[in-house]
């Protein structure tokens, strides 16, 4: 972890401050004429500055949970998202049952999406997917055979992102 300027700016005046107080508190604690109360009222203090202290530190940790655990929900979106996308446009490619590069060329660029958010078993079996496209595709259309084939890969992958949702909760 790096600690900019400020970070050790601050620490070093929280510190002085702490130490300050400390001797301050001990110095009213033995002192040789005892204040009304002194022992009471450092024991206060001491109890403010604990509880101020704990309460700080649990904040912080909680906050620190808080945001780690939105950033996996935002990425467990994109990867639905994803996930959604190329489920649909496998979909639409197989009921079109011919050949148009554009949506060939709109898997591969979501197969790049993939590879920044799935698991190597999601990509494995988009390529899958992918490969019996264009094998399907061959003579220029998808045959009912081919999209069988096709649908059948896609099954395999909507189960791999299923285990790799799982995985992500």
């Amino acid at each position: 972890m790096k600690y900019s300027l400020r970070d050790l700016a601050y620490l070093v005046v929280a510190t002085s401050f702490g130490v300050g107080i400390y001797f301050m508190f001990r110095a009213m604690y033995m002192s040789e004429e005892p204040l009304p109360f002194a022992q009471e009222v450092t024991l206060v203090f001491l109890g403010a500055v604990v509880t101020i202290a704990l309460t700080a530190a649990l904040l912080n940790r909680q906050t620190e949970l808080e945001l780690r655990k939105e950033g996996r929900v935002i990425i467990l979106q994109q990867q639905c998202d994803i996930y959604m996308s190329c489920i649909e446009k496998v979909a639409e490619i197989v009921e079109n049952a011919k050949h148009e590069a554009g949506l060939i060329d709109d898997l591969r660029v979501l197969n790049h999406k993939l590879a920044v958010v799935a698991s190597e078993e999601v990509v494995i079996r988009f390529e899958v997917v992918l490969d019996a496209l264009l094998s399907g595709f061959a003579d220029g259309a998808l045959s009912e055979a081919d999209g069988e084939k096709v649908m059948q890969s896609v099954a395999d992958l909507t189960t791999a992102m299923r285990s790799d949702n799982g995985n992500a909760i």
